[in-house]
């Protein structure tokens, strides 16, 4: 449920924030690129379950695993972002753009990665010194 809900909220505010920063490209361009930020994430998910072999509840997470989804995702994202964005006439470098984009991505989802992993170890219990 978690999965769904979280697609369609990236989805619905990338659509949202897409048409009022470019209201100039339309409401098709703002849907399309909302639902392209919201099934990335999905995709990413579906790959690394078949692929990198992913716990698909995710109670087994090696941080090598978290960096592989992340350089999964990173990269996904930009390539079907800027596949639309160049279909569209919006890049005119396209490796440039899908690069810059994917490194920002990478850099993004590693920030929100370390932020829940020192929002869990702030609030994590201190092991008990029962050892009388």
């Amino acid at each position: 449920m978690a999965l769904e809900s979280g697609a369609v909220g990236i989805a619905v505010g990338g659509m949202l924030w897409n048409f009022q920063d470019h209201p100039d490209l339309g409401i098709e361009f703002a849907l399309i690129t909302g639902v392209i930020a919201g099934l990335s994430p999905v995709i990413a998910r579906m790959l690394s379950i078949k692929f990198l072999d992913l716990d698909p509840e995710f109670k087994v997470v090696s941080p090598l695993t978290l960096l592989k989804i992340s350089m999964l995702f990173a990269t996904l994202s930009a390539l079907l972002h800027q596949i639309w964005f160049f279909s569209q006439g919006l890049t005119e470098h396209f490796p440039m753009s899908f690069g810059v984009m994917a490194m920002s991505n990478l850099a993004g989802t590693w920030l929100v990665l370390m932020i829940f992993k020192l929002l869990l170890q702030s609030t994590a219990k201190p092991p008990s010194g029962s050892d009388s």
